[in-house]
């Protein structure tokens, strides 16, 4: 009987000997395989085999290791499953598969139709493309798999419908499959660069999302008979009580990737179908330290640079949580840090450890080390700089004031959209207009947009009507001139398809001049303010983006989206 992959049986003859394959043929049924009957006998691997036909044909082996899960929406499962391919990768003009059968002439007829580009081949085995399969288009049984080792009592107690009164275990969560699917779940998430990991309950189970780049992706959904000792082992990676499901808690732990250390910052909250996990990646390498590498404008980061030359006073940063705050004060702790400078901080939480000169103190409400306890304790330490993680409460903001004027440079956050509402915010706190004045040198307000992928990004016509609208409405009330190219998103495999890679930010710098110091003596309002830092050349967070717009690292829409417009102001 032949095979129905006969077509191989040459290549497979200066591997295997005839009297062996003529032996398989006579055991065929008319639907075997030769290539998966040698492989399961032993008389060659898959290995051997596609680096025969590799030879033979000059076709290349796929990499069945790099393929991003969002082609699925290329090729439908239908189509994938009927042909037993494998989609690798996509672009505008051509699909990359991976084939057991290069010269099946109906898949790739099929294909080219179906997706409209051109269709290139590579080899795989059957077997790892069936596994393939599964593990893009069903990834929840591809879940289910890997925590078969559960145990059967586990599994039966996952069906009892009221969920408070199911515990999983310290002996389920430290099952091997659990183990391995935990570490697997952050070391992808590391790998795909994400700053936080959400395990979120749904009926019925679990979803797991990055947030990359600022934007949530589902990358996994799995059932509930997974989810719930999942959630119990990272609880018990951070020193939580997994015992205890009806209170929120927070934890820290350290893993190892590829042989650097990332601290994880892990907190749970309890919701109407379980826990909802979220895991803070701190990952110390990818973080930017230094002013020069933050993306400021020359004339911002002169500024900044001026304000940190300063011994004593206030400097502020704000914007919204998300927006690069902490990455921006520890940056500009760099700058004055050296051997001969005091520099304690108080945060909530320490995110990074900065090293050496730099002492760090974490807050503990629960044992009355708050913000304004601890600055009372840190100014008795004698510092020469002081790191507060945010100016929360009038408490915390009268003895910022109180340790500027007593020699101290201070450096914190305030939560405000822009730079003149910090004056603003500061006064609603209860502090004098004097004392501002005395001690405010200036306030840098920012936002994180995302950088289009340098490996995909393609220009966009500039004769569009719609692209210049767009211009216009980014830059308004300024008159800016539209630049000479844009770009737009594409998607590949570098991005993983979003066409977006990292994130840079765009800042709105203010110099807190004598000018503005009368006006707040006066009792002026914001409009006034700003009005005022406007003419003095502050440059508004719109202005900021479009220079990233015309330097090509951004899109006018990503801008738009986090960046207020210029409000009460006419340039």
């Amino acid at each position: 009987m032949p095979f129905i992959d006969e077509w191989l049986v040459p290549t497979l003859s200066t591997l295997v000997p005839d009297d062996q394959i003529a032996k398989l043929r006579r055991d065929s049924d008319g639907a075997s395989s030769v290539w998966e009957s040698v492989v399961d006998r032993r008389m060659a691997t898959n290995d051997q085999v596609l680096q025969a036909l590799a030879t033979r044909f000059r076709i290349p082996i796929a990499d069945l290791t790099q393929i991003d899960h969002r082609i699925t929406e290329a090729v439908p499962e239908q189509v994938a499953r009927k042909f037993n391919i494998v989609p690798l990768r996509s672009t505008d003009s051509y699909l990359e598969i991976a084939t057991a059968n290069p010269f099946d002439i109906d898949a790739e007829k099929t294909l080219a139709f179906v997706t409209g580009r051109e269709v290139r081949l590579q080899l795989g085995p059957p077997e790892r493309i069936r596994e393939k399969l599964e593990e893009l288009y069903r990834p929840e049984d591809m879940v289910s798999k890997l925590v078969a080792g559960v145990t059967s009592e586990h599994m039966a107690s996952a069906l009892v419908e009221d969920q408070d009164q199911y515990t999983p275990s310290a002996e389920a969560a430290s099952q091997r499959p659990i183990i391995k699917l935990v570490d697997t779940m952050i070391g992808d998430g590391i790998t795909s660069r994400a700053s936080d990991i959400h395990v979120e309950p749904a009926e019925g189970g679990l979803v797991v999302r990055y947030r990359i780049d600022g934007v949530l992706r589902q990358v996994m959904k799995m059932p509930r008979s997974a989810g719930l000792p999942l959630v119990s082992r990272i609880k018990i990676m951070s020193g939580m009580d997994i015992a205890d499901r009806l209170r929120p808690q927070d934890g820290r732990c350290r893993v190892s990737m590829n042989g650097s250390p990332v601290d994880l910052r892990v907190s749970t909250l309890p919701a109407s179908h379980g826990e909802k996990v979220v895991i803070r990646i701190l990952n110390t390498k990818s973080t930017v330290l230094s002013l020069d590498a933050l993306g400021l404008q020359e004339d911002d980061r002169a500024i900044m640079k001026k304000l940190l030359l300063h011994k004593e006073g206030i400097i502020l940063v704000t914007g919204p949580t998300g927006s690069g705050k902490t990455t921006t004060l520890y940056a500009s702790l760099r700058q004055v840090q050296s051997e001969g400078v005091n520099i304690v901080t108080v945060e909530d939480p320490v995110e990074y450890r900065l090293g050496a000169n730099i002492v760090q103190v974490q807050t503990n409400e629960k044992a009355g080390l708050t913000f304004a306890s601890a600055l009372r304790s840190i100014l008795r330490q004698d510092p020469d700089v002081v790191l507060i993680g945010e100016i929360r409460d009038k408490e915390t903001a009268q003895i910022a004031v109180q340790a500027s004027l007593t020699g101290h440079l201070v450096l914190s956050t305030l939560h405000t959209n822009d730079a003149p509402s910090a004056i603003a915010r500061l006064l609603e706190l209860g502090v004098a207009p004097y004392l501002l004045n005395a001690t405010l040198n200036g306030v840098m307000a920012q936002r994180l947009v995302r950088t289009l992928c340098p490996h995909c990004k393609q220009t966009v016509e500039l004769n569009r009507a719609e692209d210049q609208s767009a211009w216009d409405a980014l830059v308004a009330p300024w008159k800016s001139k539209h630049p000479a190219k844009l770009y737009k998103p594409v998607g590949c495999l570098e991005c993983r398809m979003t066409g977006f890679m990292g994130r840079v930010g765009i800042y709105e710098t203010l110099m807190f001049s004598t000018q503005l110091k009368s006006m707040v003596s006066a009792g002026a309002d914001l409009v006034a303010l700003r009005e005022q830092a406007f003419k003095e050349g502050m440059k508004p967070l719109r202005i900021s983006g479009a220079m990233k717009v015309g330097a090509g690292l951004t899109t006018i829409d990503e801008v738009l989206k986090v960046a207020p417009p210029v409000r009460d102001s006419v340039r």
